[in-house]
This record gives structure tokens, C-alpha cells and sequence, in this order.
């Protein structure tokens, strides 16, 4: 088979476990061991034995090898010990188990030893039978995945084999045919394909339905039978990378080295499509291939809210300990006030004269017993159970629906939906479709639309330029009709992963130069006359491609035909234009510049064309030094960048290309309702300012005059303000069509620089910075009119770099912030720089690659599901079809999650508190003694039985206002942003509610009980639990803003549960519970006209106060209107 050793990281430092890098052989010849290098070696000498039922055998002792997955978490011998220890992770755990292993102390004992067990043993036992189930689908899918068959290559029969997958390791050679999965991490080495390429479909992995270009690793291509030929494969350790894989190919000793890059590799869990069938090595295997190692990483986030929490549970804490002193206090003073007559007194254990320090610390312990749900430890348990259902509802949401539902993939930040302050967003899918529509070229100053405008001989200009286009590209041919190809007319279908390359590809295809095939080594280009009679088919042989990426901006392609040398290239202006040559015509140059102009305003995405021809002698000279940095493992894409600068120069300028990128369906509005509702968006887009200006007034975050300067050179635009009517007040219309005040960075830095003079560059760049933000602040302060701020990417290199935060808080006084020209990095520094400044959420969108640093980094990541991969989705706490998405998702969705939380959590505090208050006062009247006249039953039941169903159900279905009138009134997104439903003064209302609650239920109880000596102790107790239960249940349905029905019957059910709870509990319990029976005394109570009459004037006096306060601040506050 092969052999496998893993050896330190090559390119980056990247997250693997010391088990990573303990491999061994697995074949016949051993492997010395090389500290510098990671490796697979494949020898395809025959062993007496075939290696590959040697590696069957040796499958469980080589487990880091072997392609069996395990995602179990458990076995049958480690589920409990490792259940329970998971689960006694949790802080709520481990505080139950405390004070129930407290309990069972006889001398602090407080509440019956085997009721203070029900709840955890309930807690426990649910959530084990919940891991339990999902842990035996998981073993089912891994049975299934792991005996699925494919064909191994066997040395000693040579021919390939049937074999399981979890049979495959590492270093073995595999065969897959169409139509089948791809069983492991490989690296793709033949191809029945007669271009070297196969094709392949990656929706299992990144949700893609358009197929993807495999080609044949370089070394590869003139090698009929790669299992027969010894080589080593050089590259990073396995790695959750999808995207990036780096290694180079060694055939022999003292041969040349070969690199092979992701675009050699076939990851497990694809689809193998037309072609018949490939074979690869497998360097990744089982749980080490980059997908299962992705999947295990999950986002933590936390919101806001938790903070509120946690600050509340220290106050609750320091309630709890000042009640459990006092009480201990007065114990002790209690049980010395009997002297030396102690002995008398059958409840009095010890001498309460001496061991002072015991007796206090006994009787404390008691009390935190007696007074725990004080502070609200299971209230984190009812928080995630609340928000996974939250998110069941928004998942169902018929209006976050449109090709795909919404994914939600964090269950922790429901909350911060509601508090969003600031939006940074990026431009080119996600406010636009990303659906490119060509609209026209300027090649050597001439402006053409369509083909029949083009002069009918082409000059050498037009013949690069559309030649650039059909060639320069990542774009790939699926032959539909092969047999067509000779024809005239024959129209390839093109595909690729790259919505640039496909549109001019196809715009090149209509001005009648048509790529006809394509492979590995070759393209073939058809150039048809302008009357469709006469063809030339050339075939451009492919020496070098180098890719786009975000920091070039630029991507070249360099061919020979005719013993001829080209480099063609096409990028973004600013990559493009300090690269060409002197040569070039200044008028042409002069003209296409103002046809880019014209482009942007219009709101076209413009790419500049240019070319070269390249001496042999200088090639070879080049090329020399770019494959020293293609096999470099070590920042080998800043090695290549910096080849291919060397000789992407001296460039002819051909042309420019203008495609358009309508925006969503809804964005206009969209952003428009945001805005009012007080959110502040930041658009960050890598186009050029004028192209992002012209997007932001379309899309309404601008509301800009006919003619507006642009930059510091004063370049006048025409743009077009759009004064939509939306279906808002008055008030709100007037405001959106306010003219927007604009300011540009660049324009006040020029002024800065004038200001100081000369001064040594770098002192003067972090003064004219500082003094430019301070004067910018000065200006917005000084306007009423709404501001937007514009900045350059190379502005914010020089912002980020001197004064970030002291930008960020001036960027925050404006209305909309607009960055143009900025890389990824940039992006993720905006993001991470306005989280320290900013006290509001901030919620990022993207949809590819580019945005996945600022959606990780920010407070609520969202994806929009586009053509640019699944990266910004499998980083996106949300993944949404389209923009306007964020209205039902912050306006409606948002707001209710934190009102409903809100509620949910100071009603936890305040009924617990209520609950605590009245055994508290119960102390009084026993001496402090611990001993309470509620059933231990009543005291573990009435927290987390009878009363916590209304709650969760107003957690979930109440709405303190409609949906409709959310996003009609988007203002009212205020009351939530602002944290209104839940203040630190929120607590505290609820706090000396409930101890009012507690005072009425109580004293009023105890004194209309006072002078009846037949009533007992737990007859007495069942009169207050009757109470407390009561008027639990009415404070949810008064403090929900509309009576639904979920939580009206909810309030029923759990009324009905504690009746019958109470009837049968009495019924049967005579001595369930030693020294504590309940035997008929809710028969006895129910009897007495005394306790209906006293729980009817309880109720209503309890609850009297929270009701006419609410009445008066709705009638005077109105916080909705």
C-alpha cells in the first residue's frame, strides 16, 4: 500500500491534537523518520502477503489511519460514568447535588432526603435518555457510511479490489467511478477524462449544485499506470481546511519536484460526476479528512442578556446570604434564650451555650437549603430549552423562507437579534443578486454593446481583448453533444464557481470567440467572422495560471501558440493600472478612464483587460523562480503574489468590461426600514467608490443630490435620488427623504496634509490622521442633516493602523458609513474595532469567502446562501436567502426574543423570590428552627411543576407587538435596543413585588388562621402553597401583552395538574414520607369556607398593585405609541 508519517505543519499553524503527529508505518518497508517533513511515500513493490488485507488486520490497531469514522460519543461500558460526568459540568448540576448530599446530613437536615433527589434524578435521567438516542443515530449512520464499498488498487494481484470503506487507510490507491462518493481525502492521479480533469459535485459539502473541475496533479499527466510508479507526496498534516491544501510531489529521488494544490485534490463526501472513472492516493483518512474535522467546529457566542443575568444573580446572592445569616442569627439566639432549660426541649439536639461557631454554621447551611431557588441556578436550564424552541419558531417562519428556510446554527444569541445597533454588510451578494448581466466593453477607447457594433475585421486590440475573455478564466466546458463540437455553430455549456468568469466567458462566446475545449494543458478558442461562415480554431497551449484572490484583485493566464508567448490578464483597475507600460496610447488610456467612470455611476462592475508578449529567453527565466514558490509549503500564495508581480508589467491595455448586478428584491425598503427603526449599516465592498455610491443610493441608504463630488478630485456624478414612498408615517417618510450630507475622508486628509506641510512621512501620516478624524467629528457634530462617511481601503489601512477606535466613535455619530476598495482583513479589524467602541450588538452579513472574518467576529453573524460557496454559511450563526430577511429576523423575531426572555427571567426571579419570603417569614413563628409548615413535596414542585408551563409558553407566543405593526412602524424596534424591557430597575420592581406578594400571602393567611386551634401545620401550609400557585399563574396572564390561547391553557393545565396532584397525593400518601403525611388535608382544607374566603381576598390584594401600576404606565407611558 503506502506508507504514511505526519510530521510537523508546513504552511500555517493550524489546531491538531498531539495524537495527530503518532502515526506509524503500516507497510512492509519501514519508514525513517523525518522531523521536517510530513509525508506519504507509495512503493508499488509486491509482498508475499497483500498489504491490503495486511492493513484489514491491522485496522484497529492503526485507528489513526484507518478511514472508519466513529462520531459516537459513547459505548456501552462508558455511557454512564461519561454521561454523568458531562452533565455534572454544569454549574446547576453541581449545585444540587451539594445541597441534597448537605441534606442527607442529619443535624442540617431541612427537606425529606428522598424528595430533595426527585428533581436532579429527573434532570439527569431525561437528558442521558436524550444523549442516549442521539448517540445510537449516530452509531446507525457510521455503521452505514463505514461498509461502503469501494475499489482498492492490491499490489500483489494488480488489479483493483471490493473492498469497505473503513478497510481504506492512508497511502492506499482507489478507484472511483461516477456517480459514487468519495471515500476518503485524495489526491486525484488519473482520469478516463481526455482533458485530465474530472468533475465533481460538492453539495454534500458546500450546498453547491453546479459541478466543480478537478485536474490531474501536474506530474501525473504523461504517466499511463501512477500505481506502478514510486513517489512521495510532501504536505500539511490533516487539517479542517477545505478550501486550501498544499503539497508538492516528488517521483524519484533527485528528480524535479512537482506542487499540487486543492485544485488536485478530491475531498471525502463528494460526487463523481461524467467522468467514468479517476483514481487519487488517499492522504487524509477517517476522522482526519478535512470534512469530519471542519464539523466539529461550532461558534460560541454569548448574548447580552447573560451579563443582565449574572448581574441579577449576584444581587440574589447577596439577598441569599443576608437572609441565611440572619436566620442563623436568630436561631442561635432563639435556642439560647431557653439557658440552661435547653434540655427540656425535645427539637433542641445540642447545648446551644456552647460551640457557638457550629451551631451559626448548621444553622446557615440550613437555611441555604431551605432558601436555594434563591438564586435561580435552573433558570440556565429553562433558558436553553426556551431558546431552542425560539429557534424551532423562527426556522418555521414562512417569511424567512424563499429557495432555502432559514438556518440557525447558534441557540444562544436569540436575545441579541433584538438589540442590534449596527449592521456592517457587504455589497456584491448580499445586497445584489450576484447574477451577472453583461452590458457592454470599451476595447481601445471604442464602446460596443453587442457584436454587430464590432468593425468586421478585428484589429489586434479587439482580437487580445476577447481573447483575455474567453481564456483568462476558471470556467470549464460541460459537453452536453460532444459530437457537436465541429460544428459552426456549436455553443459549449459553460460552468464554473466564479460569476465574473462565466458572464464574460459568455460575452466573449457572443462577439464570436468561443472556448471550444479545455484540459489541463490546453484550450482550444474558436474565432468566427463577422457573417458566421468562416471559423479558426486555435489551440493555445497553457504554461501558467495564476489565480484571482482578494489581495492581487487581478488574475492571469500565460499561453503559447505559434511559437508566440502571452501573458493575458484582467482585474480590478487599481491592480491593473500602475502595471502597464509606458507605451500605451495617453488618449486611449484618457478615454477607457472615462468610461469607467461612466460604468460606475451607472452602478456596473468593470474589470480592466490588458496583455503582453513574453520573450522565451525571459520565461524561462520566470517561470524558474515561480516554481520555487508553487512547491514552497510555506506561505507559498505570498511567494506565488509575489512571482507573479514580477511579471504581470509592462501590460498593454486592451480594455474594460461593465456587467451589472441588480440588486435584491426588497433591498430598497429593506434598508430603509432598518434605518428608521435606528439601525446604522455599514456597506464594505471591495468595488470602487463610485460603483458603491451609485449601489447605496438604489438601495436607499443614500439619499444623495444630482451632482455630488465623489473624491478629492472633485469628479462630478450624475446620480439619480430615488424618492420612494414607502408605506410609512409621515413623520418617517419626511425623514428618509431628507437629503443625505456627505463627507469624504479623502477630501478632508488632502486638506490635513496642506494644513502641516512637510514633515517626516511616517509622523505626519499618524498626525494628519488624528487631526482628520478630530476635524471630520467636529463636522458631522455640526450637521442636522443625516451624514454618511466615505472611505478608501487605502485610508483605512492608514486608520487602522494609527487611530482606530477614535475613527470607529467618530464613524458612529454618522447615519451610514460607506467603505469601498477593503480587503477581508479590513473587514474582520471593523468589526472587532467597533466591538470595543460600540455598547450596541452588531450583527455582520456576507456571502462568501471574503466575509467570513467579520461574520465570525461579530456579535450576530448572518449568511446569505449565494453563488460564492458555503464559507460564509458554515461560519454564520444564521444563513438567510436574502437581505431583506433581517427585517422579520431583527424586527419582529428579534424584539419578541428579548421581550419574551426578558419576562421569562424576572419572573424566575421574582416568583422564587416570593417562594423564599414566604418560608422566610414562616421562620418567624417556628423559631428559626428550619422547620416549615409547606409539604417538602410543595417545596421541590411548586419551581419546576406548577407554575414554569405559562412562562415558557409567553416565552414563546407572546407578542407585545403584531408583526405587521413591527415592520409598519419600525421605530418601535426602539423599545428593545434600547434594553427597556429589561433595566437594572426591572429587578428590583420585581424584587419588592414579590416580597409584597409574600407579606400579603402570608400574614394574611397566618392571621386568619390565628384564633383556629384545630388547624394544623400542613393544612396551614397547603394554604399558603394554594396562594403562591394562584397568583403565579395570574401574574403571567397580567403581565403577557396579549391573552394568547397557548398561555391561557397553560395556565389551566397547570392549575388542573396541581389540583390533581394534590387530591390523589393526598389520597394515598398515609406514610409515604416518615414524620410528614398529607393524609386527607386538601379534603379538610377545601371544606373550610375560611380559606376560600381568605385565598380570594389574598389574591386580589396581592395582585392589585402590579395590575393598576401596569394600567397607569400603559395609559400614560404609552411605550408603543
Amino acid at each position: 500500500m503506502g506508507n504514511f508519517v505526519v510530521l510537523p505543519l508546513f504552511h500555517r499553524p493550524l489546531n491538531s491534537s498531539k495524537n495527530d503527529i503518532e502515526l506509524k508505518s503500516i507497510d512492509s518497508q519501514p519508514i525513517q523518520e523525518d522531523t521536517n517533513k510530513y509525508h506519504v511515500n507509495y512503493d508499488p513493490s509486491i509482498h508475499i502477503e497483500s498489504s491490503l488485507w495486511i492493513n484489514i488486520k491491522s485496522r484497529t490497531k492503526n485507528k489513526k489511519l484507518s478511514n472508519r469514522i466513529r462520531t459516537t460519543r459513547y459505548n456501552l461500558l462508558t455511557f454512564i460514568p461519561k454521561n454523568l460526568f458531562e452533565q455534572f459540568h454544569r454549574v446547576a448540576n453541581i449545585y444540587f447535588a451539594i445541597l441534597i448530599v448537605l441534606n442527607w446530613i442529619p443535624v442540617i437536615n431541612a427537606i425529606a432526603k428522598t424528595v430533595a433527589f426527585l428533581p436532579l434524578t429527573v434532570i439527569l435521567v431525561i437528558t442521558a435518555v436524550k444523549d442516549l438516542v442521539e448517540d445510537l443515530k449516530r452509531w446507525r449512520s457510521d455503521v452505514y457510511i463505514n461498509k461502503q464499498l469501494t475499489e482498492v488498487y492490491d499490489k500483489t494481484s494488480r488489479t483493483f479490489v471490493q473492498c469497505q470503506w473503513q478497510d481504506v487507510s492512508v497511502g492506499n490507491i482507489i478507484r472511483i467511478r461516477a456517480d459514487q462518493a468519495v471515500p476518503a481525502d485524495i489526491v486525484l492521479l488519473s482520469s478516463t477524462s481526455c482533458e485530465s480533469t474530472c468533475y465533481l459535485d460538492t453539495a454534500a459539502i458546500d450546498g453547491e449544485t453546479n459541478l466543480k473541475q478537478k485536474r490531474i496533479a501536474s506530474c501525473f499527466l504523461n504517466i499511463s499506470k501512477p500505481e506502478e510508479t514510486s513517489f512521495e507526496l510532501q504536505c500539511d498534516p490533516p487539517n479542517e481546511d477545505i478550501y486550501h491544501f498544499h503539497g508538492r510531489i516528488i517521483l524519484a529521488p533527485g528528480t524535479d519536484t512537482y506542487s499540487c494544490d486543492n485544485n488536485n485534490v478530491l475531498l471525502r463526501g463528494c460526487v463523481l460526476r461524467i467522468t467514468e472513472y479517476v483514481d487519487g492516493i488517499v492522504v487524509y483518512a477517517g476522522n482526519q479528512t478535512k470534512v469530519i474535522r471542519a464539523s466539529k467546529k461550532t461558534s460560541s457566542k454569548h448574548s447580552r442578556i447573560e451579563r443582565y443575568i449574572n448581574r441579577d444573580v449576584l444581587f440574589s446572592s447577596v439577598v441569599l446570604i443576608f437572609l441565611c445569616l440572619f436566620g442563623a442569627g436568630l436561631s442561635l439566639n432563639w435556642e439560647r434564650s431557653f439557658g440552661h432549660l435547653w434540655i427540656f426541649v425535645p427539637f433542641i439536639v445540642d447545648n446551644p451555650l456552647n460551640n457557638f461557631a457550629s451551631h451559626f454554621f448548621v444553622s446557615t447551611i440550613r437555611f441555604v437549603i431551605l432558601f436555594q431557588v434563591m438564586v435561580p441556578i435552573a433558570l440556565y436550564v429553562s433558558l436553553d430549552i426556551v431558546r431552542v424552541l425560539q429557534m424551532y419558531k423562527i426556522g418555521r417562519d414562512k417569511h424567512l423562507k424563499y429557495e432555502h428556510p432559514i438556518s440557525c446554527r447558534t441557540f444562544t444569541i436569540n436575545e441579541d437579534l433584538g438589540q442590534i445597533g449596527y449592521i456592517f454588510s457587504d455589497k456584491t451578494g448580499t445586497l445584489t443578486q450576484n447574477e451577472l448581466i453583461f452590458r457592454t466593453v470599451s476595447i481601445g477607447g471604442l464602446q460596443y454593446s453587442n457584436r454587430s457594433e464590432l468593425p468586421e475585421e478585428h484589429d489586434a486590440l479587439t482580437y487580445h481583448f476577447l481573447t483575455t475573455l474567453a481564456i483568462c478564466n476558471t470556467t470549464f466546458i460541460v459537453d452536453e453533444h460532444p459530437d457537436l463540437v465541429h460544428n459552426l455553430d456549436y455553443r459549449p455549456k459553460y460552468e464554473g464557481d466564479n460569476a465574473d468568469d462565466l458572464v464574460l466567458c459568455q460575452a466573449a462566446s457572443d462577439f464570436g470567440v468561443r472556448m471550444i475545449s479545455r484540459s489541463a494543458q490546453t484550450v482550444a478558442v474558436r474565432y468566427i467572422d463577422s457573417t458566421d461562415t468562416q471559423k479558426e480554431d486555435v489551440e493555445y497551449e497553457i504554461l501558467c495560471l495564476l489565480p484571482f484572490d482578494s489581495s492581487r484583485k487581478r488574475m492571469s493566464i500565460i499561453v503559447r501558440t505559434n511559437d508566440k508567448i502571452y501573458l493575458y490578464i484582467k482585474g480590478a483597475e487599481t491592480s491593473i493600472w500602475p502595471n502597464l507600460s509606458e507605451y500605451n496610447e495617453m488618449n486611449m488610456k484618457m478615454t477607457i478612464e472615462q468610461h469607467s467612470i461612466g460604468f460606475a455611476e451607472q452602478g456596473f462592475r468593470s474589470l480592466l483587460v490588458a496583455f503582453r508578449e513574453i520573450e522565451l529567453e525571459d520565461f524561462q527565466n520566470w517561470f524558474q523562480r515561480y516554481q520555487t514558490a508553487a512547491n514552497a509549503l510555506n506561505n507559498r500564495e505570498e511567494a506565488i503574489a509575489a512571482a507573479a508581480s514580477a511579471i504581470e508589467v509592462d501590460l498593454i491595455l486592451a480594455g474594460l468590461t461593465a456587467v451589472e448586478d441588480k440588486l435584491q428584491q426588497g433591498v430598497p425598503k429593506a434598508i430603509a426600514t432598518l434605518r428608521c427603526a435606528g439601525i446604522k449599516i455599514w456597506l464594505l465592498t471591495g468595488d470602487k467608490q463610485a460603483t458603491a455610491l451609485s449601489t447605496a443610493q438604489a438601495a436607499s441608504l443614500v439619499n444623495m443630490p444630482q451632482t455630488s463630488t465623489v473624491d478629492s478630485n472633485s469628479v462630478s456624478q450624475s446620480i439619480a435620488a430615488t424618492m420612494t414612498t414607502w408605506d410609512f408615517s409621515e413623520t418617517t417618510q419626511q425623514q428618509l427623504n431628507q437629503r443625505t450630507h456627505m463627507i469624504y475622508y479623502g477630501s478632508q486628509l488632502i486638506e490635513m496634509n496642506q494644513r502641516l506641510g512637510t514633515q517626516s512621512q511616517g509622523i505626519i501620516d499618524e498626525i494628519c490622521t488624528s487631526e482628520t478624524i478630530t476635524r471630520m467629528s467636529e463636522v458631522i457634530a455640526a450637521q442636522t442633516l443625516p451624514v454618511c462617511l466615505v472611505v478608501t481601503g487605502d485610508d483605512l489601512g492608514c486608520i487602522l493602523r494609527y487611530r482606530p477606535e477614535q475613527f470607529i466613535r467618530a464613524a458612529g455619530q454618522c447615519q451610514s458609513v460607506i467603505f469601498c476598495r477593503v480587503s477581508p482583513t479590513q473587514k474582520r479589524e471593523l468589526v472587532t474595532f467597533a466591538k470595543s467602541v460600540f455598547k450596541e450588538r452588531i450583527l455582520a452579513i456576507g456571502d462568501g469567502a471574503n466575509d467570513v472574518g467579520m461574520i465570525r467576529e461579530s456579535h450576530c453573524g448572518v449568511a446569505v446562501y449565494g453563488r460564492e460557496g458555503s464559507q460564509a454559511v458554515s461560519a454564520g450563526d444564521f444563513a438567510v436567502d436574502r437581505f431583506e430577511c433581517l427585517l422579520h429576523l431583527l424586527l419582529v423575531h428579534g424584539a419578541w426574543c428579548f421581550t419574551r426572555t426578558s419576562e421569562l427571567i424576572l419572573y424566575t426571579f421574582m416568583h422564587n423570590c416570593q417562594y423564599v419570603f414566604v418560608i422566610f417569614y414562616d421562620q418567624i413563628f417556628n423559631g428559626f428552627s428550619g422547620a416549615v409548615s409547606i409539604h417538602s413535596f410543595y417545596l421541590i414542585l411548586y419551581t419546576s411543576l406548577f407554575t414554569v408551563l405559562p412562562q415558557c409558553a409567553a416565552a414563546l407566543f407572546d407578542e407585545h407587538i403584531s408583526a405587521e405593526r413591527a415592520l409598519r412602524e419600525p421605530k418601535l424596534y426602539q423599545y428593545t435596543l434600547q434594553g427597556k424591557p429589561y433595566q437594572l430597575s426591572s429587578f428590583w420592581v420585581n424584587f419588592f413585588d414579590a416580597v409584597w406578594q409574600s407579606s400579603i400571602i402570608f400574614f394574611i393567611s397566618h392571621y386568619s388562621y390565628r384564633h383556629q386551634s384545630d388547624i394544623d401545620r400542613l393544612s396551614f401550609g397547603f394554604s399558603l402553597v394554594f396562594s403562591m400557585v394562584v397568583v403565579s399563574l395570574l401574574h403571567v396572564l397580567i403581565q403577557t401583552r396579549r391573552i394568547d390561547w397557548s398561555v391561557l391553557a397553560s395556565s389551566i393545565l397547570s392549575f388542573i395538574i396541581f389540583i390533581v396532584f394534590t387530591l390523589i397525593f393526598d389520597a394515598v400518601c398515609v406514610t409515604c414520607i416518615q414524620g410528614d403525611s398529607p393524609y386527607q388535608v386538601s379534603y379538610r382544607t377545601f371544606a373550610q369556607a375560611r380559606f376560600w374566603f381568605a385565598n380570594l381576598f389574598i389574591i386580589v390584594v396581592a395582585i392589585l398593585p402590579r395590575f393598576t401600576a401596569k394600567c397607569v404606565y400603559n395609559t400614560l407611558r404609552k411605550p408603543f405609541d
